[in-house]
């Protein structure tokens, strides 16, 4: 009797155990994920909302998992997405039961309210105010004054902000006296920290981002390193002295730029590896497609090859002559390049009654031209000319004059063969310094 009803329990157990399992086969693996998205990519401002919810079938008690940038923030099927930061973030959805699982992955893009536009950087009404930056939107053609200012209420740049580079979603803002660099969010302007140096030694210029925990500062006796990581002045580098402007980093170097030379250091040992001497004071540094440097001297150009070092020391006929930054007074040099023609821009040299003209070189064909003149009453300030390497137009910034004229400000637009496509007026003593754009 007892081993009838062990038998009978045994059959039962394999009975429910084969039902069990027929079950689970019945269960189909979730079905492929899509999305509303083309290519699962998408783009919002930030601090919007936008409610994921992809599209599957899943069969038995699927579960769900939300992953950003590898760390789980949700276990429902929808997911609400939203950011307080700008960047590139990898979202991951997961979708699984019994039978198996799929995933999907997003990438998403917060951009900031600054993320498509132009930054005017600008000296400052020198003994009255600091430095400060204005947008100009592309899209509603609306010049934003002071939005520095404006994004950081409790804060202020250095006097005469001269110079200005993005890299890293960082804008670097150099100002010659205190507060010498402001590092900014370059989407939202929000600061993220300043370096200054000693008291009374030295006035800043230029800079050069290396990586994203250190930098160069040049200034008015030499070149300090940077500590971007913990927004500290470094070192000063042995064997540089005297006015530095314009520095650039490549392959493993620093390319600085005096009056009368290029001094090319080796970061890994600080140690300078070549100099080379200019004829005529410089107007200016820039590095091409193909990782050349350029630096203008008046009526030359030299060339650099930046693997290798090796030169040439080119002439520039139909008498063009380029406006040097080194004067009474530096600016980072209006010589500014299109990697979309191969080309260099700059400001021809002018008289006491303001400098007008802008030319350019073509690299290809070594041809030097006259590209564009603005209009006679108005006169170039500051560096002057910026292409812009999204929407590839020239830009010019000037002003009507000095003392109470310079209250009236002009950003011309051109094409890059000269053509004007726009003018912008707006007033204010702000002393244009230069243009920037976040690529």
């Amino acid at each position: 009797m007892i081993l009838r009803k062990m038998a009978w329990a045994l059959v039962l157990a394999y009975s429910l155990l084969m039902v069990s399992c027929s079950d689970d086969d019945s269960i189909k693996a979730p079905s492929e994920i899509t999305t509303a998205f083309e290519n699962n990519k998408l783009e919002l401002p930030i601090g919007e909302i936008v409610k994921l919810s992809p599209s599957f079938e899943a069969e038995g008690e699927p579960e769900y998992l939300w992953e950003l940038d590898g760390k789980t923030v949700s276990t429902e099927a929808a997911y609400d997405f939203e950011s307080s930061q700008t960047g590139q973030f990898k979202l991951t959805f997961e979708v699984s039961n019994k039978s198996g699982a799929q995933r999907v992955d997003y990438a998403v893009r917060v951009y900031g309210p600054y993320s498509s536009g132009v930054f005017i950087v600008n000296e400052g009404w020198f003994g009255h105010e600091p430095g400060n930056v204005n947008f100009w939107d592309r899209q509603s053609d609306d010049i934003q004054h002071k939005v520095y200012e404006k994004e950081n209420p409790d804060k202020q740049l250095g006097v005469t902000t001269q110079y200005a580079c993005i890299n890293d979603s960082k804008l670097f803002l150099v100002s010659k006296d205190p507060d010498n660099l402001v590092v900014v969010n370059s989407e939202t302007l929000k600061e993220l920290g300043r370096v200054s140096l000693e008291k009374g030694n030295s006035q800043a210029r230029g800079f050069a981002y290396h990586d994203a925990t250190s930098g160069f500062l040049s200034s008015s006796d030499g070149i300090y390193e940077v500590d971007l990581s913990q927004y500290a002045l470094g070192n000063k580098i042995d064997g540089v002295s005297g006015e530095v402007g314009n520095l650039t980093v490549l392959n493993g170097k620093l390319f600085a730029l005096k009056a009368k030379e290029l001094i090319v250091i080796d970061i890994a040992s600080s140690k300078i590896e070549k100099v080379f001497t200019l004829a005529n004071n410089a107007g200016g540094l820039v590095k091409d497609k193909d990782d050349n440097i350029w630096v203008a001297a008046r009526t030359q150009l030299l060339k650099v090859k930046s693997t290798d070092l090796s030169s040439e020391l080119l002439d520039l006929n139909n008498g063009i002559d380029i406006n040097s930054s080194y004067g009474w007074a530096w600016n980072s040099g209006s010589l500014t390049y299109s990697k979309t023609n191969n080309t260099l821009y700059f400001m021809q040299k002018g008289g006491w009654s303001g400098i007008r003209q802008v030319s350019s070189y073509n690299i290809d064909t070594k041809a030097a031209k006259e590209v564009c003149t603005i209009d006679s009453d108005y006169m170039i300030y500051g560096a002057g000319t910026y292409v812009d390497p999204v929407s590839n137009k020239l830009y010019v910034t000037a002003i009507k004059g000095y003392g109470q004229a310079a209250n009236f400000n002009r950003l011309y637009v051109y094409d890059l063969d000269g053509t004007q496509e726009k003018v912008l007026d707006y007033e204010h003593f702000y002393f244009a310094a230069l243009c920037v754009v976040n690529e």
